[in-house]
């Protein structure tokens, strides 16, 4: 059994004396309590934290901590000895009112904070910390100072104060240390800079005399031991954020193979992952010997709530408000691939073809060489220089363990100055694509003014977040922007424990501060809006919702049979009551095609092949059709193929140069020379590259296009001869 993982050691040293609680509702003392509060969440909150707290208070009216004696280390309570935090903790923290007369010695009580972390053998924690909470206002002797240093030095226990307003020599602001009170690097710098005692208290009175003396004392003390001193304006902030506990991915080993004969041992590592919510289902115990129990049960959703048997119930999914259940027999007929855990090159191609728009999945693995396999080093190596020479990249089947399904994925080379890796991103299944096809701006942007572009060019670019502050970072650097989600949710859950009959608070004022706009770009912004107001008018549209009486009696006592728009004078009543459009009929193609295009979430690709296949079946009716009838199908044919193009020349020209061609062949098939006449007098072939950028048709190419071989004969449909009992009706009509 692998031994426990050890937690931090953190006593909290909190002043509750009479000079902290002085003062108006926001005082040192609740500011303290504040900041202790939020520590304590943090930990307790946080992902697997063994880390164990205690909270020793000064300035008591009693006094219990077994240091003390008659004269020494008076007034000083130990409220809690070091262990894992909990809701109780919490709680008796929230309900912590300071009362007494009495000012204890903050060195005294920095002395007992020793004597909780005492671990001899460093059996019990892995690192540390004293926290200190005081504004130095209670008198203290510095007579044990030099034995204080020592210990805390031998111990190798970490300095932390906050509350006092200490500011830096340079340029006069709060000394700053890194999130979660932890040293940013070998050093946290305080040695490196010099230190000054603001004149004025954290109430913005003068400091008397006591406080400039502890200051400076504690100033000493955090210069021999390398601590760390904080003001709450520094402090709060960092705080009130909850992150998750950064930790390494466990090591995916597996064998990369690139046919049945080449093989790499290779070890994935995720390198990204979507951050989930934490669902709490089960919690830890206090014991962590205990057995935890889930109990199940399920009801039926009547007023009884009847309590249904295990036995008796099925697993469904809903289709839609379909209920469609799935029992035993449908879970056998699940795919399963009974294969080991693999990672298969299925071929290579170039990088384009994998845009970002097909990278899925929740995650992204960086494959390296198997650790201490040269062979294995050599073989990727090799394989990542090849494949970023050539720029490609390899499609891979990818099965995490024996009873996952497999994922199609993409390796993508890697190489800095520092490493070269294979990175590894899911791409999607057919059935998971989703295309959007959106018609071009091109037509809007021609008619702009060189005004209008030049103050929409300027609104992008103010709204640029990838640009350089005043201290070269950037305005909104994502490693930086938290969860809010995740600190709301936080924030909720802590409220129900201690307050469950309470309503849900709204989210914090912190939490509404990471969505806000970033400064730089709101003041862009404004100063552009004048422009943008000029420019680009816009009125409020009031939609009418009852028809006024000069509508509803005409002259003459007769109702209008024009029905009441919203400006659109062109929509008469027969177009209200016209039935849904739902596909391209043969019936009235046209505008089923630019009634589709006009919906609200159109399938370009989907309409673009129900026009087509109308096209086709009116072509197929030419064959046999009577001159009359032929000619209006004709004429049905060219409006559709005008329309189509017209459409195709904005959006995309793919869908329609793709057409023409089967097009031309059933044409040529069917020797309909006549109707290719009419596509090439209307000029309805090929789209080129001067009408749409994103076709590959050049000018000579289209009008190659457009002519017929030779051997391509016409077929001109004879008129089909009238019967005589037709005949002989007309005569007698």
């Amino acid at each position: 059994m692998p031994p426990r993982a050890l937690g931090e050691g953190i006593v909290v040293v909190m002043d509750v004396g009479l000079g902290v609680r002085a003062g108006t509702s926001n005082t040192f003392f609740v500011q303290s309590k504040k900041c202790l509060i939020n520590i304590l969440q943090r930990k307790i909150f946080a992902d697997k934290c063994r880390d164990e707290i205690g909270i020793v208070l000064f300035g008591t009216q009693d006094t219990d901590n077994k240091l003390a004696t008659d004269d020494q280390y008076q007034h000083i309570t130990v409220m809690r000895q070091p262990q894992l935090v909990n809701w109780e903790l919490i709680s008796e923290v929230e309900d912590l009112v300071g009362t007494g007369n009495c000012s204890g010695d903050w060195l005294d009580a920095l002395v007992v904070a020793l004597d909780l972390l005492y671990d001899p053998h460093d059996a019990r924690f892995s690192r540390k910390k004293i926290v200190l909470f005081t504004d130095f206002s209670g008198e203290f002797s510095d007579d044990h100072t030099t034995a204080i240093i020592s210990g805390l030095k031998n111990h190798g226990v970490e300095l932390i104060v906050l509350g006092p307003d200490v500011l830096d020599e340079d340029d006069d602001s709060p000394t700053k240390n890194g999130e979660h009170f932890d040293r940013p690097g070998p050093s946290n710098g305080v040695n490196e800079m010099v230190l000054k005692k603001s004149p004025q208290n954290w109430n913005g009175k003068p400091k008397s005399p006591v406080q400039l003396a502890g200051e400076a004392l504690a100033t000493r003390i955090i210069h021999e031991v390398d601590g760390i001193i904080n003001s709450f304006d520094e402090a709060i902030p960092q705080l009130l954020c909850f992150e998750k506990r950064s930790t390494n991915s466990a090591a995916w080993n597996t064998v990369m193979d690139i046919g049945p004969d080449f093989n790499i041992a290779i070890t994935g590592k995720i390198k990204v992952k979507h951050a989930t919510v934490p669902t709490w289902k089960m919690d830890h115990a206090q014991d962590e010997t205990a057995v935890i129990i889930k109990e199940v049960s399920f009801h039926r959703h009547d007023d009884q709530h009847t309590t249904v048997p295990e036995e008796e119930v099925i697993p469904g999914y809903k289709y839609g408000t379909t209920l469609v259940p799935f029992s035993d027999v449908d879970k056998q007929m699940k795919y399963q691939s009974n294969s080991p855990r693999s990672l298969s090159i299925l071929g290579f191609t170039k990088s384009a073809n994998v845009s970002h728009g097909r990278r899925a999945g929740d995650q992204v693995l960086v494959i390296t060489a198997r650790e201490g396999d040269e062979t294995a080093a050599v073989a990727l190596s090799a394989l990542i220089q090849a494949m970023a020479e050539m720029d490609m990249v390899a499609i891979t089947r990818r099965i995490y363990n024996r009873n996952s399904n497999p994922v199609m994925g993409a390796l993508f080379p890697e190489i800095t100055k520092d490493y070269e890796c294979l990175v590894w991103i899911p791409l999607p299944f057919q059935e998971d694509v989703r295309h959007f096809t959106f018609p071009s701006l091109q037509r809007t942007i021609e008619k702009l003014t060189g005004k209008e572009k030049k103050t929409m060019d300027d609104l992008i670019s103010s709204m640029d977040l990838s640009c350089q502050d005043e201290d070269d970072d950037e305005v909104l650097e994502p490693m930086g922007v938290l969860n809010p989600q995740l600190q709301h949710y936080f924030n909720v859950l802590m409220h129900r424990a201690l307050h469950p009959l309470d309503p849900i608070p709204a989210p914090a004022a912190h939490v509404m501060g990471i969505l806000e706009t970033p400064e730089s770009v709101k003041v862009a912004g404004e100063a552009l809006a004048s422009s943008l107001t000029s420019l680009f008018p816009t009125k409020k549209v009031v939609k009418k919702t009852k028809r006024d009486n000069e509508d509803l009696f005409a002259s003459g006592g007769e109702v209008t049979k024009k029905a009441k728009t919203d400006g659109d004078d062109n929509l008469t009543q027969g177009d209200l009551t016209r039935p849904l459009v739902t596909h391209v009929t043969s019936a009235t193609p046209v505008q089923d095609f630019i009634a589709l295009l006009g919906s609200e979430a159109p399938n370009y690709n989907l309409i673009c092949k129900q026009m087509g296949d109308v096209i086709l079946q009116l072509v197929e009716n030419l064959q046999g059709s009577s001159a009359a009838s032929g000619a209006a199908v004709m004429s049905k044919i060219i409006d559709c193929l005008t329309t189509f193009r017209n459409e195709s020349c904005g959006i995309d020209p793919a869908a329609y140069n793709k057409f023409v061609v089967s097009l031309k062949d059933a044409v040529v098939s069917m020797f309909l020379h006549n109707l290719w006449d009419k596509v090439k007098e209307g000029s309805l072939g090929l789209i080129t590259s001067e009408e749409n950028g994103r076709s590959n048709t050049g000018q000579e190419e289209a009008a190659a296009f457009l002519e017929l071989s030779q051997d391509a004969q016409p077929a001109v449909p004879e008129p089909q001869p009238q019967e005589d009992d037709m005949e002989d009706l007309l005569d007698e009509m």
